[in-house]
Formats: structure tokens, sequence, C-alpha cells
């Protein structure tokens, strides 16, 4: 009885260590189609295996053309020749694989540790370039992130070899067991060297990040210094208009006018400037820039230039300012107007009713542009040049020749000098202090009266001061004085063309044309 039990004993025992085993075998082989499973889609053992294509390929291709070498020795027989022929057929088919893992040869792995699409490490010399610095960065960290993770990648691929190996070698898997071990072994030195050349790539990417950070933030601040400075200047014009603004006279409004255009041209010039030494590091670059840009300017842009440096003679010169009333004759049409803006460009007048305007244009209001170029080329008149407020105006009579012109000269004088007298004041006053800036000699304001013998009888020519921005007002009120006081004198009669017809009998009559004639 005590046999029996002790026999059953030893087979329970059995049995339970059988089914034990196949337990664990249960497991290793679960285990060991996840690790199949991970591994075959792995992005390096796809580049192994392509590799051990390439090399059975170019393995074969060199068998083939030892045995067509070999062939071709024989005598040409047709059996031969078919030998060659599928050899050859066969040999073209492998050519053709061969071509296609050809990228395999050297560097079976070079997708896998080469960063892609990375440009080169720009040099950050403007603040437009920050945009690129910056672009450079993102896509250098993403490319080092992916080589990274290739890395580790394969350092957990290697994990899982070893396990398997472990596995394989528990189910006594001899066959499997050596290919693995031959990957593990390829991959493991593979490991080695892509380790030693990632960190090298790691240590690299990052100094070049850095060098690019340093950059952008240097054009950073000199950017921010270059507003600093800018901000600087527009405060110092503002606190310059705004004196001019408090402290000068509305009377000098030109003037300060003036100053704020040459201020504002100032600023630009100095903000030109520092942003042309800012980012131009070479003064050579200087020197070189500025002989192109005059070179086309004088040569493509003549009149653009040249109305450019007109503009400076403008300002600077003062020949011609906001306010002035100004005369230019252009393709013999007379303008004649008040400046109302001096640009880079040009003169802007708006014309006013003027003689001009009575006897040649018959219109006015209009807005003239002049080319700055014009002060070069053409006869520019000022009228109210240097403070000048009055200018001299003329009005013309003609008298008979039996008149008494004596006694006209006289009257016409006094009515001259009866209207004209608050001018002539001003004009000798403002003559007074040009001669400060001019070699003026004293020159007579006086109103002048002048008679000429014309062909239709004495033509009394009378000359006055008058304000320059309203010549018509006095010469129409002069005039009207001037022909209501010769109207009144019987011995002074003013002389217009006539006709006198003189009666040679009741039935004809001869008429003769009589200038000056009553």
């Amino acid at each position: 009885m005590i046999r029996v039990f002790i026999i059953c004993l030893c087979f329970n025992f059995l049995f339970g260590a059988i089914e034990d085993n196949n337990a664990i075998q249960r497991q290793y082989y679960s285990e060991l189609d996840l690790i199949n499973r991970y591994i075959k889609d792995n992005p390096w053992i796809l580049k192994y295996k392509n590799y051990n294509e390439y090399n059975a390929a170019y393995n074969e291709m060199i068998d083939i053309e030892e045995k067509l070498e070999s062939l071709k020795k024989l005598p040409h027989t047709k059996e031969i020749q078919n030998q060659v022929n599928l050899l050859e057929q066969k040999y073209h088919t492998i050519k053709r694989q061969e071509e296609l893992l050809h990228n395999y040869k050297n560097e079976p792995y070079k997708d896998l540790i080469t960063p892609q699409n990375v440009a080169d490490m720009p040099n950050i010399t403007n603040p437009f370039l920050i945009t690129a610095g910056l672009s450079y960065i993102k896509n250098l960290k993403a490319q080092v992130g992916i080589i990274n993770g290739n890395l580790a990648s394969l350092e957990i691929l290697l994990d899982k070899l070893h396990r398997k190996i472990e596995i394989l070698e528990a189910l006594n898997d001899t066959k499997e067991l050596k290919e693995t071990k031959e990957i593990l072994l390829e991959l493991e030195s593979t490991n080695k060297i892509l380790s030693v050349y990632v960190d090298i790539f790691n240590k690299n990417s990052n100094n070049d990040i850095q060098k690019v950070q340093e950059e952008i933030k240097r054009e950073f601040l000199k950017l921010l210094y270059i507003a600093i400075a800018v901000a600087i200047i527009f405060l110092i014009s503002f606190v310059v208009k705004l004196i001019l603004k408090i402290y000068v006279q509305r009377s000098e409004s030109a003037k300060t006018y003036t100053i704020n255009k040459l201020v504002n041209f100032v600023n630009l010039s100095i903000i030109v400037f520092i942003l042309i030494f800012a980012y131009i590091e070479n003064v050579t670059y200087i020197v070189a820039i500025i002989g192109f840009v005059s070179a086309g300017l004088a040569i493509a842009m003549k009149d653009w230039f040249m109305s450019c440096l007109g503009y400076l003679v403008i300002i600077g010169g003062g020949s011609i300012k906001p306010g002035d009333r100004i005369r230019i004759v252009k393709d013999s049409t007379t303008y004649i107007g008040d400046v109302i803006d001096i640009s880079m460009l040009r003169i802007t007048i708006y014309e006013d009713v003027t003689y001009a305007s009575y006897t040649e244009n018959r219109r006015a209001g209009r807005i003239i542009f002049i080319p700055n170029n014009f002060i070069f080329t053409t006869m520019i008149a000022n009228y109210s040049h240097s403070g000048m407020k009055t200018v001299w105006d003329g009005v013309d009579i003609t008298i008979t020749f039996n008149s008494n012109y004596k006694k006209a000269l006289i009257i016409a004088s006094d009515i001259a000098k009866k209207y004209s007298i608050g001018y002539t004041q001003t004009a000798r006053k403002q003559l007074t202090k040009l001669k400060i800036d001019y070699s003026i000699r004293d020159v007579n304001v006086e109103p002048r009266v002048f008679s000429f013998i014309v062909p239709n009888g004495v033509k009394i020519s009378i000359w006055f001061q008058t304000n320059c921005y309203a010549t018509l007002m006095l010469n129409s009120v002069i005039s009207g004085a001037i022909i209501e006081a010769f109207s009144k004198e019987e011995d002074i009669e003013i002389s217009y063309p006539t006709t006198t017809v003189i009666s040679k009998d009741k039935n004809s009559f001869i008429g003769e044309n009589n200038e000056g004639l009553l």
C-alpha cells in the first residue's frame, strides 16, 4: 500500500514539473512574439536587412561574373550559350537590385544619424535676419531631437535583442539564435561608433545654437540702442519746435516753417547715417555704396538729384522761403504766386490774382509745382526776399500834345505820393535793413514820374511803391484818381485813338484816322 502511495506521489511531481515547464515555454513564446513584432518594423533592423541584401546581391554578382568568365573560355556549344544567356539575364536582374540598394553600400544607417534639410548657420547682421536665425535654431533643435530619438531607439532595440537571445537559448533554437547574435554584434559595434558621432553632433549643435542666440541678442540690443537714439533725436526736435512755437512771433511764421523743415531734414539725415554706420561694418562698403548711388543718380535720375541739390541750395541759401511771392516763366507762361511749401523735390506756390493773370493767363487760384532744379536753369523773381514787402509798380497814361504835360506830371506825382506814402516809408525801412546783408547804395523810394513822346501824344509814366502781395489794388486806385484829376483840368486832355471825318461836299466824305486828337 505504501509503495502504491509513493508511486502516485512521484507521478504527481513528474506531471507537475512537466506542466510548469510548458507554462514557462508558453511565456517565452509570448514574450518572443512581442519582441519580434517590435523588431519587425524597427528602422534599424530594416536598414540592417537592406545592408545584408545589398551585400548578398553584390556577392552573387561576383559569383555570376566568375561563372561567365569560365563559361566563355569553354567551346561555344548551344548548351554553353544557353547557360551564358541565363546567367546574363540573372546578372542584369541582380544588378538592378544592387543599384537600388547602392546607398547601403558604405553607410547603411546614414539617414538615421544625419540631420536632414538643415541650412547653413546664418550670420545675423541686421534685424531682418533675426527671423532666419530663430528658424535655424528651431530646425536644428528638431534635428537634434530626431537623431537622439533614433539613437535611443537603437539602445532599446539592443536590449530587446539581448532578451531575445536569452529566450532563444532557453528554448534551444540554435538557428534563430545564430542570426540574432549576428544582428546584435553588428548593431552593438554600430552603436559604439554612432554614440561618439551623435555626441559630437550634439555638442556642435549646441555651440551653433548658442552662437546664433548671441548674435540675435546682439542685434536686439543694437536695435534697442538705435530706437533709443532715434527717440532722443525726435525728443530734441520736438523741444526745438515747441520752443519756436512759444517764443517766435506769428509775424515770423515763415521763419518758423523753414526751421521746422530744416530740423526734419537734419533728423532724417542723422537717422540715415546712424543706420548706415550701425549695419555696415566696413567703411569701404559705405564709400562704394555712396559712389554707386551718386553715379546712378547722376546718370539715371539727374533731374531728381538736381532737385534734391536745389533743395539744399534753397534752404541753405535762403533765396526762397515759404510765404515769399515769386514769379517764374515757363514755356512763355508767367506764374506768380505765394510759396506754400518747399519739399525735397519741388516748390509749391498758390497762384494769386496779379497783373500777369489779367493780361496773360486770365485765370488764377491754381496750385503750381516748380521742380527745385529750376533754381539752376530758370530765372525766378522773388518779390518779398529778405523781408521785403513792397515792389515798384507803374501806371501809364497818354495825354495829347497840346496838353499841359508839366501840370500833368505834378498832378500824377502828388496822387502817387498821397496813396503810396505808407508803402514808401515801409520800403525805405526795409532797404535800410537790407544794406546789412547786401551792398546797396541809397535808393530813392519816392514816387517817380516820367514823360515820353509817343506817336499819339505824351505818355506819363508814374512809378510808386506798393504791396508786393496786392499790386492791383493800389494800381487801380491810383489809375482812377489820375483819370478823375485830369478830367477836371481844362488844359489836360487824355489821348486815345480817334477818327476825324472831314466833309468836302454834301455827297461825299473823307475819313481820316488821327490818333491823339479830339
